[in-house]
């Protein structure tokens, strides 16, 4: 079994991988604070605004049991409904 750091994490873009739609980029992992296993991964999602305003900012909380592969580059995840 290959070990990833948290910190690696970070950052990376999120792909649904049944549509191949890019989801945002890791910005935090919910934990289990009292056994330390890691229960979703946070997604900063950036969807454009409708006015002026610039882009909104959303996060997306993805559960673990979503998460297919962590590779270098991306995380690709199942196609599912998750909450905001």
């Amino acid at each position: 079994m290959n070990m990833i750091k948290t910190s690696d994490l970070r950052k990376l873009d999120v792909i649904n991988m049944e549509e191949g739609r890019y989801l945002g980029s890791v910005c935090d992992l919910d934990v289990d604070p009292d056994t330390g296993r890691v229960l979703g991964l946070i997604v900063d999602r950036v969807t454009p605004f409708r006015f002026f305003w610039g882009n909104k900012h959303e996060d997306l909380e993805i559960p673990w049991r979503d998460v297919v592969v962590v590779g270098v580059d991306c995380v690709l995840v199942k196609n599912r409904t998750w909450k905001r």
